[in-house]
């Protein structure tokens, strides 16, 4: 595409792109306007750095890069430059050097390290590093105790590496900060269910193995299930929840089923089992 050649005629098209969301209109301006000011013998790294980050909003990760390489190479020095390396490397898919360029900014800009913290609780997240995530993620609600996403991402972690008790109390926190937040009201339910359900099925297996149980046997066992049984009720609050807001979720609808019936809710069971078929 043919762009005037005064380089502030592009810088300033460029800016009124980026203002109409034209990301990348906008980004091959401002890249246009910093190859005009070099060939005036005029340096303009930040019209580099923006053309970077136009790119990434345009999803074209790797002319990202080259601009963002070009801002760095004219000495362009700035938070926001490291963590813009690290959306461009997410957006390739390459984690490492995502990790790298948000280490190095961590280091360089210590007064940015809240921006750098929650980037990095994203970025171990997003990569399906969940031990890292729940270090960083714990960093950013230090930072930021009331922000429900970094709980929910948290408790996303925990659940991902098996805490289960961790993880439901993340989620009930998010629900203290945002009452309607379903996705999480969803996760609650599940993970009491889940618990219960272990447990249960392990009893039950355990006294299928006895070889010949005696009455003492089958009360013990029994009284055992029924305890253990207590547990769903503590899912079905986020379970019926759930189901009210969204009634065709196959998997709510069997955790119910199992629920009501393991708590001799009969009734009810049946209604759920009904909507399986």
């Amino acid at each position: 595409m043919l762009w005037g050649q005064n380089a502030d005629v592009c810088k300033s098209d460029a800016i009124i792109q980026e203002s109409n969301m034209q990301f990348l209109k906008a980004a091959e301006l401002y890249e246009k306007a910093g190859q005009l000011y070099e060939k005036q013998n005029k340096t303009d790294a930040f019209m580099f750095y923006k053309a970077g980050q136009c790119f990434i909003k345009a999803k074209m990760y790797n002319r990202s890069l080259g601009n963002l390489d070009k801002a760095k190479e004219n000495n362009y020095n700035d938070a926001d430059l490291y963590l813009k390396y690290s959306d461009a490397y997410v957006g390739i898919k390459d984690f490492n050097k995502a990790e790298k360029a948000l280490l190095d900014g961590k280091r360089i800009f210590p007064e940015s390290q809240t921006d750098f913290t929650k980037k990095m609780g994203y970025l171990y997240f997003n990569s399906a590093q969940y031990d890292k995530a729940v270090q960083y993620l714990k960093m950013a609600i230090g930072q930021e105790p009331n922000n429900y996403t970094y709980h929910y991402l948290l408790g996303s972690s925990y659940e991902r590496i098996k805490k289960y008790q961790e993880a439901i109390l993340e989620f009930e926190r998010v629900i203290q900060l945002e009452p309607q937040h379903q996705k999480s009201i969803k996760k609650i339910g599940v993970l009491h269910f889940r618990l219960s359900d272990f447990l249960y099925t392990k009893e039950a297996k355990q006294y299928a193995t006895l070889q010949n149980p005696t009455r003492v046997d089958y009360h013990r066992s029994t009284k055992k299930l029924e305890q253990i049984a207590q547990g769903y009720k503590k899912a079905l609050p986020y379970l019926e929840q759930t189901h009210a807001s969204s009634p065709k979720d196959e998997a709510i609808i069997k955790c119910l089923s199992i629920a009501y019936r393991r708590l001799k809710m009969e009734e009810k069971a049946a209604k759920m089992s009904a909507l399986l078929k």
